[in-house]
């Protein structure tokens, strides 16, 4: 029998949930899991199934929302998520098949760029996607923080659970201001705040407000008591969110979290690369970088769309071919200035496949790195130029993982 390709109706959406959890080695939802589940399959979401006669035996979805590219402007992007195929039906070319079905889709409903959290670093750069943000997991020892240079004056609250909800959003979105951001839905918030909304678990949110009145930054984390029989009992915390609308906000927020009482580690699963804080304070060492890692791959569905959107540094300008096996629109020649992007018909300096534009475009992966690699080719010296043109600082980084 065939194997098909298509979306799934509302009806097989548990049926394709269960083929991508057992596909990433995990058992079917159960009815009070899937209860829980529903919306985030239900709304907001494209989901892509793989199907061997009634039974469905592969997902590949994506989730909708906007990225903060260089420059500030927001762009429509598909988020590719759950992502899975039944070991029996592997080497069969499905996987291909649901992503080209649903990278069609996306672009042809307007989204921009596509992006994703991979599983394996090996799997996406064959469908275009390219290493375009990392950030670091870290371990922080509060006991050896004496103090936190450039913090903001201000003041500190912890919300009651019945107004993080109501409260947090607001503040996150004034706080994206790093290439990398994304919009979070309701659904996204509802999952990400339910430790500290629910009252559960002892999971807080600490706000800062300026001396103005304004809500200007916030923090989520858990705390727990390690008891060990004979040996010094310790705090432990896990830091989730922390977010400020200026670099100083979020100081204050380290600070805060420094200083509370009985803590000898905070552990952090996502921070920037050049987060600021391990220079505001006087051990650098107590910032202690556990892993550096791949967070955001990245694939351009509109290339000329994409590239016109984001802002490039003073520099001389630099002519760079596109090859995109999937998308004929998107192979071209751009020249890329400091003035803007336009197609042209000179000779390209550098030629670049889909996956190494798409590495490139948030700045953080460097022209000279994929030239030096092989995963480019053309001229040293126009790589060079597309480093300055493409520089992002601060890092990009989005601190939202999905």
């Amino acid at each position: 029998m065939d194997l098909v390709v298509r979306p799934a109706e509302p009806d097989e959406l548990r049926d394709v949930a269960n083929a991508m959890r057992v596909g990433l080695l995990n058992a079917h939802v159960g009815d009070e899991e899937w209860d829980k589940w529903r919306l985030g399959w239900e709304t907001g979401h494209l989901a892509i199934g793989a199907w061997d006669g009634d039974l469905c035996v592969g997902h590949a979805g994506a989730f909708h929302f906007d990225t903060l590219v260089p420059g500030g402007a927001w762009l429509p992007t598909a988020g590719i998520t759950r992502v899975g195929v039944l070991p029996t039906h592997t080497r069969r070319g499905l996987l291909t098949r649901m992503m080209r079905r649903l990278l069609d889709d996306e672009r042809a409903d307007g989204k921009v760029l596509s992006s994703l959290r991979a599983s394996e670093a090996v799997i996406y750069p064959r469908f275009g996607f390219g290493l375009a943000g990392e950030a670091v997991s870290v371990l922080v020892h509060p006991h050896r923080v004496a103090s936190v240079s450039g913090a903001a004056p201000g003041s500190m609250r912890l919300l009651p659970p019945d107004d993080v909800l109501s409260t947090i959003p607001d503040i996150y979105r004034r706080s994206c201001q790093r290439p990398g951001a994304l919009s979070r839905s309701e659904f996204v918030w509802t999952r990400v705040l339910k430790d500290a909304a629910d009252a559960e678990k002892a999971t807080f949110v600490v706000v800062h407000t300026a001396p103005d009145g304004v809500d200007d930054g916030y923090a989520m984390y858990s705390v727990e008591w390690t008891d060990r029989s004979f040996a010094d009992n310790v705090g432990a915390c896990d830091l989730f969110d922390l977010f400020g609308t200026t670099p100083a906000v979020e100081l204050a927020l380290w600070q805060y979290m420094v200083n509370i009482s009985l803590l000898r580690s905070i552990e952090v699963e996502n921070r920037p690369l050049d987060d600021i804080v391990r220079l505001a304070i006087p051990d650098f060492r107590a910032y202690e970088v556990k892993q550096r890692w791949d967070e955001q791959w990245m694939r351009l569905l509109q290339v000329e769309a994409a590239l016109s959107a984001r802002t490039y540094r003073d520099g001389s300008p630099v002519t760079i071919a596109v090859d995109d096996p999937w998308y004929p629109e998107n192979c071209a020649t751009f020249r890329i200035g400091a003035d803007g992007v336009r197609r042209t018909d000179a000779t390209a300096e550098l030629i670049a496949p889909i996956e190494a534009v798409s590495a490139a475009y948030m700045g953080a992966m460097s022209w000279t790195d994929l030239l030096s690699t092989g995963r480019v080719s053309g001229d040293r010296q126009a790589a060079a130029r597309a480093d300055v043109l493409f520089a992002q600082r601060p890092t990009t980084w989005s601190g939202t993982f999905f």
